[in-house]
């Protein structure tokens, strides 16, 4: 087995040079305010399977992290030009998640040295105070009009979202969003974030000269996919097909001894549904409705209908009995904390966004696992800081087109 094991001393050997690189793309892109990314690494691969625009796990970072982070939305402010005087941190509605809300909580104290009034609502949420394990939170009377938004009878300047919009944009006017409307999952594409992604690890093993699959996931998006009608199916199970043979000439030149596997995932899908995972174009075909109702579905009951094949990448990482993965939050387009989501009753192939799941830090790991999780760290950083980066791009993109109409 090779592949990325002997690419990494490329990677070191140039890390000066990356590091400008990187700095580079940030500056031609909007930087998002903040971006949470799962990593998979398998050893002889490491990549970003997912990136989340309106990351709802801050609750599960280090307290440790704050400070760093706090900088950083501290930074991310100052680029803006004007401060806003009353900024309205904006929430999903689930208030009945105590860890959902725990995040709200966090997010707020992270907010808390910045030099204007932070308040938390929104228009379908009651004023109230919500106890949390990270402190409790007041919501505000929240008002929308025509052109202002008023929290507690007096007009807000910016929404920090931290809903994911499954369901539609905010129909808001006259008030700074970020991240921005078209950042929500009723119009972001996943496909799309990871052509981004692509196009940057490209560029980036040209410039290293390493095989730019080895930090970058294959992915495909297949359009229109109605599963109750079977000639749909078999035009899905054909692409499924095209997906395995690519990743089986892929484990081939890189010596990997491995069986191929690929993600069936909802394109606009978001807390881990619509996820299914095949190894065989034959699973699609003879999908049971109960497999066929959970990949359709998605958050807030929208049936999906686009679909990205993703490559299934094994985790190579293993603390005590249970698999895990990395995932990394970042803010102003830098990724400074981390933790993992960690599972004994799921295998190294297995999607972990699951209720079964837990969250854990550095040193909870075993210590073997800890050594080799923090002398992987700049690579993890790395993968997820393009898929950041990637980000601002959807956001550059979004704008140049709207200025074409």
């Amino acid at each position: 087995m090779t592949g990325l094991i002997s690419a990494v001393p490329a990677l070191l050997e140039m890390k000066s040079e990356i590091n400008e690189w990187l700095e580079l793309k940030r500056s031609q892109v909007p930087l998002p305010f903040y971006g949470s990314f799962d990593i998979r690494d398998a050893g002889w691969k490491a990549v970003v399977v997912d990136s989340n625009a309106f990351p709802a796990g801050f609750n599960n970072i280090s307290e440790d992290d704050y400070e760093l982070l706090s900088h950083g939305i501290h930074d991310w402010f100052q680029k803006c030009g004007k401060l806003p005087n009353r900024l309205l941190i904006w929430p999903e509605s689930h208030t009945r998640n105590p860890n959902y809300m725990a995040n709200i909580s966090v997010i707020g104290a992270l907010l808390k040295d910045i030099e204007f009034e932070v308040l938390i609502g929104s228009d379908i949420l009651n004023s109230q105070t919500i106890h949390t394990s990270k402190g409790d939170i007041d919501l505000a009377h929240v008002e929308v009009g025509n052109q202002s938004v008023t929290a507690d009878g007096k007009p807000i300047d910016m929404i920090l979202l931290n809903s994911d919009l499954s369901e539609g944009p905010l129909e808001i006017s006259g008030v700074n969003i970020t991240p921005p409307n078209h950042m929500g999952w009723h119009s972001r594409s996943k496909c799309q974030h990871f052509e981004h992604v692509s196009d940057l690890v490209h560029e980036l093993g040209d410039l290293v000269g390493i095989d730019p699959w080895l930090i970058g996931p294959w992915g495909f998006i297949s359009k229109g996919r109605c599963l109750e009608d079977i000639q749909c199916r078999e035009r899905l199970a054909g692409e499924i097909q095209e997906g395995l043979d690519f990743i089986s000439s892929k484990y081939e030149e890189h010596g990997i001894n491995s069986k191929p596997a690929l993600f069936v995932k909802n394109d606009r899908g978001t807390y881990g549904l619509g996820i299914l995972r095949v190894e065989s174009p034959d699973e699609i075909l003879n999908l049971s409705n109960r497999k066929m109702n959970r990949l359709a579905y998605a958050k807030g009951g929208v049936s999906a209908e686009d679909f990205l094949l993703q490559e299934a990448v094994p985790t190579y990482l293993k603390s005590f009995d249970s698999v895990f993965e990395p995932v990394g939050y970042g803010v102003n387009g830098r990724v400074s904390s981390w933790f993992h989501r960690s599972n004994q009753k799921y295998g190294v192939l297995d999607n972990l966004n699951t209720p079964s799941t837990r969250f854990i830090l550095d040193s909870d790991l075993s210590p073997e696992a800890e050594s080799l999780v923090i002398g992987r760290r700049w690579l993890h950083t790395l993968v997820a800081e393009i898929s950041m980066i990637a980000m601002g791009r959807e956001m550059q993109s979004h704008d140049s087109s709207d200025s074409e109409l």
